[in-house]
C-alpha cells in the first residue's frame, strides 16, 4: 500500500480523510435513502466485514507506519459503525413487570418446530410462523394447549382466545397478502397481532452482478426483475408496498404487536416506514447485533459459512399500547431464519 501511495503522490492522512469522508455519506445514505439508488441498496445486503475491510487496511498500514492518531481514528470509526450503525447492544435484564411474550419465526427453509426449541421455559403467548402453506393440523396434534390459526402462509398459535382472523388485503403483492390480523382476547382485552412476510428480494439480488445490472446502475438500460421492468421500478414498488402497510399500522384502533419477515435490513427506506411509529423490540433492548439470517451455512453459501447470520431481517415491533421489555434471538443453525421473541408490557 506504501508504494501504491507514493506512486500517486498521496499521504495516509489525504486518503483517511477522502475515504472516511465517503464512508461517512455512504451510511448516511443507507440509512435514509438505500432504495432510491441501486449500489446503495445492494449495500445494505453486504457483510459489515466486506464493507469495513478498506478501513481495516487503512488501520494496518497506519499501525506499520506508526500513524498512532490516524491509527486510532481508524479504529474509533470502525467500533463506531459496528456498534452504533449495525446497533450492538449489551445484555440487559427486562423488567419484572408483566407482559405479552411473542415468537416470530420464517419457518420456510429450515426447522419448523426450532421456535418452541430454542427458547425453552419460555412459555410464549403467542407464536407468530410465516411461510407455512400446509400442516396446521400438525401442529394442532403438536401443541394441543395451543389454539391455532392459519390464514395463507401466516399461521398463529396462542393459548388466548382468537377472536378474529383474516388476511390484510389492503396490501398486495402479485395479487397475494403479504400480512395477517389476528386479534386475540387475553385479559378480557383485545390485542391485535399483524403477522407480516414481506417479498423475498432474495432472486433479484442473485442475478444481480451482471452487466445488464451495472448499466442499469448507470442509467443507461433497464434489468427486469421479479414481473417488473426494471430494478428501479421493483424497488419504488417496495417502498410503496411499505407505505401501505405502514398506513395500516396507523389505522389500527386497538392495542397491536407487529411480527414477522421483513426481508429489509434494519437500514433504508422500507424499514424506517414500518418502524416510525413503532418500536423496534431488539433497538429497544436486545442483546448484541440481533442477526437471523441467512444462519444456515449448508444451505445459505460460502458467504454464510464464513460470516454466519449478518442480517437482521425478523422483527417483533411495539405497537399502539405495548413497550419492549425484553428481546432476544436464538442460535439455532438448522433454519435459514432464526427465532425471535420479544416480552412486551402493556402501557396505558
Amino acid at each position: 500500500m506504501s508504494d501504491v501511495l507514493r506512486r500517486f503522490g498521496l499521504r495516509l492522512s489525504t486518503v483517511s480523510v477522502i475515504f472516511l469522508g465517503l464512508l461517512t455519506v455512504v451510511l448516511i445514505a443507507l440509512h435514509w435513502g438505500a432504495e432510491y439508488f441501486l449500489p446503495l441498496w445492494m449495500l445494505l445486503f453486504v457483510p459489515p466485514a466486506i464493507l469495513l475491510l478498506p478501513l481495516g487496511l487503512l488501520a494496518l498500514y497506519a499501525l506499520f507506519r506508526r500513524r498512532w492518531r490516524w491509527f486510532l481514528i481508524h479504529i474509533a470509526f470502525a467500533f463506531g459503525i459496528l456498534f452504533l450503525f449495525y446497533r450492538f447492544r449489551l445484555p440487559s435484564r427486562g423488567s419484572a413487570d408483566d407482559g405479552m411474550t411473542v415468537v416470530t419465526h420464517n419457518t420456510g427453509e429450515g426447522n419448523k418446530q426450532a421456535f418452541s426449541q430454542v427458547f425453552p421455559g419460555a412459555d410464549p403467548d403467542v407464536i407468530l410462523l410465516q411461510d407455512v402453506n400446509f400442516g396446521e393440523k400438525d401442529y394442532a396434534r403438536r401443541y394441543p394447549d395451543l389454539r391455532v390459526q392459519r390464514i395463507a402462509q401466516f399461521l398463529l398459535l396462542t393459548r388466548h382466545q382468537i377472536v378474529e382472523a383474516a388476511p390484510v388485503n389492503d396490501v398486495l403483492w402479485r395479487g397475494k397478502p403479504i400480512a395477517a390480523r389476528f386479534v386475540v382476547r387475553a385479559d378480557a382485552k383485545d390485542i391485535a397481532f399483524y403477522n407480516v412476510h414481506l417479498p423475498t428480494p432474495r432472486r433479484s439480488l442473485r442475478h444481480a452482478f451482471t452487466p445488464r445490472i451495472a448499466l442499469e446502475m448507470l442509467w443507461i438500460s433497464d434489468a427486469p426483475t421479479d414481473d417488473h421492468p426494471s430494478y428501479r421500478s421493483w424497488l419504488r414498488a417496495r417502498v410503496a408496498l411499505a407505505q401501505q402497510l405502514a398506513g395500516v399500522f396507523e389505522r389500527e384502533s386497538l392495542p397491536f404487536i407487529v411480527a414477522g419477515d421483513l426481508n429489509t435490513p434494519d437500514h433504508g427506506v422500507v424499514y424506517r416506514l414500518l418502524a416510525s411509529n413503532l418500536r423496534d423490540s431488539h433497538a429497544t433492548v436486545g442483546r448484541g447485533w440481533g442477526y437471523t439470517f441467512p444462519a444456515d451455512g449448508r444451505k445459505d453459501g460460502r458467504l454464510a459459512q464464513i460470516f454466519g447470520a449478518w442480517l437482521r431481517l425478523d422483527y417483533i415491533f411495539a405497537g399502539r399500547g405495548f413497550t419492549p421489555v425484553e428481546c432476544r434471538v436464538a442460535s439455532d443453525d438448522r433454519s435459514q431464519h432464526r427465532a425471535v421473541l420479544a416480552r412486551l408490557a402493556p402501557v396505558p
